[in-house]
């Protein structure tokens, strides 16, 4: 089991103390991004979306029949792991549109300018659920070949807004976890330094697969063709780190603060310790629930780009930062029905709140 490291908390203020952070560790901990009073609003939004009393028509796959005072009807859908159905939730948007979030990314880039993607939340349910999801997850934490009880650690580097597309600087993603986030519920493991390092890393870890001829890494193919090398034991999975004189490690976070990450970052969702819930929330509690978010400077998007993102937001679709954006302009074009396509809209853009539609596109008037 990996060990827990509980990071200094920089106030959103402290540019300076965010940056260094970031510098050196590769990720940095903004307190108190939701303060107690938008922590409360932002569980009751979520729980308006989980039991479907929000925006009925959505298009992605959300739970159906759930009750939050009834921890036995958590059992139809999705209930572990990335909820994509949250992606334009209102729950999601109020955490996009908070002062301290738009604030911590701002520190991080040194820029004011700062634009959203549209990502989702990852909702994990204790093992009282009976969910389906939550038994595969518990069956899939023993893994044969070199994993802990988590994924599998990697990078994001050359995925965003990085060296691939040439722009000057580091990007960023962050979490942001509603409850109290740590070993026991299940957390976010990173390896701090690594993201100064990745080349070797990927040298370290390369000893130990198996891939095919002429497959480029981190492709589907790559994920679903390679092969381990060795007897598997969980060990063989942080030496690759440890070797480097790096520590992988689980986050200990409070709810509301916000972890910003250097995409670079080697970093996994780690299972729970205790699934029951009982040493973290509760047993009929959810075991963890955290907004998954990245944002960019605003001067990166195209006025094609900005005009798709306001069809994405009607059509109910995901602008995900490590995506072809290119891709998701044309596909929304080709889909909305005010440029002739045939997809229904779920929402209208023009009758959402200020604050949002600034944040999907800042030049609309």
């Amino acid at each position: 089991m990996l060990g827990e490291v509980t990071p200094p908390r920089f106030h959103v203020d402290d540019a300076a103390g965010i940056q260094a952070q970031l510098e050196v560790e590769g990720f940095a901990c903004v307190a108190d991004c939701l303060n107690a009073e938008e922590l409360v609003q932002a569980r009751e939004l979520l729980w308006n979306h989980l039991e479907g009393t929000e925006c009925p028509q959505m298009t992605q796959t959300r739970p159906v029949g759930w009750r939050r005072d009834d921890v036995s009807t958590w059992v139809e859908g999705h209930g572990d792991g990335l909820m994509t159905s949250t992606c334009h939730c209102d729950s999601m948007w109020f955490a996009r549109t908070r002062p301290g979030v738009i604030a911590g990314f701002q520190a991080a880039y040194q820029e004011q300018d700062v634009i959203p993607a549209f990502d989702r939340m990852s909702i994990n349910l204790p093992t009282a659920a009976e969910n389906e999801g939550v038994q595969r997850r518990l069956a899939a934490t023993n893994h044969a070949h070199g994993r802990l009880n988590m994924q599998e650690l990697h990078t994001h580097k050359n995925s965003f807004y990085d060296e691939r597309n040439g722009a000057p600087f580091t990007d960023f993603y962050s979490i942001v976890p509603l409850w109290d986030m740590n070993q026991a519920t299940g957390a976010t493991a990173v390896v701090p330094g690594s993201h100064k390092r990745v080349a070797e890393i990927q040298t370290m870890r390369a000893r130990h697969w198996q891939v095919p001829p002429g497959v480029e890494m981190h492709t589907r193919e790559w994920w679903t063709e390679r092969k381990w090398v060795g007897p598997g034991r969980p060990d063989e999975d942080v030496e690759q780190y440890t070797a480097l004189g790096l520590t992988p490690s689980v986050t200990n976070v409070r709810a509301g603060d916000m972890v910003i990450f250097d995409t670079a970052l080697y970093h996994s969702g780690c299972a729970a310790a205790d699934p029951s819930g009982a040493s973290g929330n509760g047993t009929d509690q959810l075991l963890r629930a955290i907004y998954i978010m990245g944002m960019t400077p605003t001067r990166l998007k195209t006025s094609r780009e900005l005009h798709a993102r306001r069809l994405a937001f009607e059509l109910d679709l995901p602008w995900y930062p490590d995506h072809d954006h290119l891709q998701i302009t044309e596909r929304v074009f080709a889909e909305h029905t005010s440029e002739g396509g045939q997809a229904e809209s779920v929402r209208r853009f023009s009758e959402a709140s200020r604050e949002v539609q600034l944040l999907i596109d800042p030049t609309f008037a």
